[in-house]
């Protein structure tokens, strides 16, 4: 980045992250003096520069306290990103690849529109005249989602009365993935809009895969998909699959129970949830060299596991870190800054 981009960069990043602690300020009271200039010491100790304490400041006031090994997600986007993930990790971006690039029918892809063309989901080009057969012949209603599309955005529900030609032409390249039946279990949080959750695998030095994070994502009433300013996250144990006592809405305002529905988190469990972990580290496996992946899993009506979505680079860590974190601490990224 040129140094106009880098000063941008950071200054986006410190003006969200000082929202979100004024607003985890107003619930929990001001950050103290001595846990502020213990992280902008850190920040300056191990990162070089302060300009990563404005993520520490929100790490400490959501944990109460300062914890070493956290890494600010500034950091984390300009040097840890470039160094795990690289071009490697953009292959992500492409959602015709993750099928055939995994070699797994996880997915619940359907089909694809890619550079003009329809094609099937084992990469056929078929005309137009068979993809309404193919997309709504078991399925009631299909998602399109947009190549490189994020935080609920570039994502359209469609069904066989409003699914047209001209229609995808104009919004590009994507992939439509049936519409997953999420489990009973999550109905009691609302059935509009189905529930997922990420998973954060890492590939350690030695080859290894494990799970580093885990959250909950949930919509609000009245949305078809979840969008990342409206949601509602939770932690997620990752040695059981169990949900924390305690959510959080994206502005940072803790929560126990879905603000729609008030359905408690305290005591669930995901359920499959060992299984939906042991299917992304297996995955992981087959692109160690993306050493880094967050996966976004459902549970359908039956059980079955259905991975919607890899993120191998834009994938996002703050909200682990600050509510379970520090993840990432034996991994060494603290002095991947030093080789620039």
């Amino acid at each position: 980045m040129s140094k106009a981009e880098t000063w941008r960069f950071h200054f986006l990043h410190k003006r969200e992250a000082n929202e979100i602690l004024c607003q985890i300020e107003k619930e929990k009271g001001k950050l103290s003096v001595q846990l502020r200039k213990r992280a902008s010491e850190y920040a300056l100790d191990v990162f070089g520069t302060e300009r990563y304490a404005p993520w520490l400041y929100v790490y400490t006031a959501f944990a109460g306290t300062f914890k070493e090994g956290w890494i600010p997600d500034n950091y984390y986007r300009e040097i840890v990103v470039p160094k795990t993930q690289g071009a490697y990790g953009k292959l992500s971006f492409n959602n015709m690849l993750t099928n055939s690039f995994f070699k797994t029918e996880q997915f619940p892809d359907s089909a694809y529109f890619i550079n003009g063309q329809w094609l099937s989901k084992d990469l056929r080009i078929v005309p137009f005249s068979q993809i309404k057969e193919i997309l709504f012949q078991n399925h009631a209603e299909v998602v399109f989602k947009l190549d490189q599309s994020f935080q609920g955005k570039g994502i359209y529900l469609f069904n066989k009365a409003t699914f047209e030609e001209k229609v995808i032409r104009r919004l590009g390249n994507g992939v439509f993935q049936y519409r997953v039946q999420q489990h009973g279990f999550f109905d009691d949080f609302g059935s509009s809009a189905l529930a997922t959750f990420r998973l954060t695998t890492v590939i350690d030095p030695l080859g290894n895969p494990s799970l580093r994070s885990a959250y909950l994502k949930l919509g609000r009433q009245g949305e078809t998909h979840i969008h990342a300013n409206a949601a509602v996250s939770v932690p997620i144990k990752i040695s059981s699959g169990k949900l924390a006592d305690e959510g959080h809405l994206t502005n940072g305002t803790t929560t126990l129970c879905h603000p729609d529905t008030k359905t408690n988190f305290k005591g669930k469990i995901i359920p499959n949830f060992g299984e939906a972990v042991q299917l992304c580290k297996d995955l992981h496996l087959k692109a160690p060299y993306i050493r880094i992946i967050g996966w976004d899993v459902a549970i359908d009506y039956l059980g079955k596991v259905q991975l919607l979505e890899w993120n191998g680079y834009h994938n996002d860590i703050k909200y682990s870190e600050a509510t379970q974190g520090p993840c990432f601490a034996d991994l060494g990224w603290e002095q991947l800054w030093k080789d620039n």
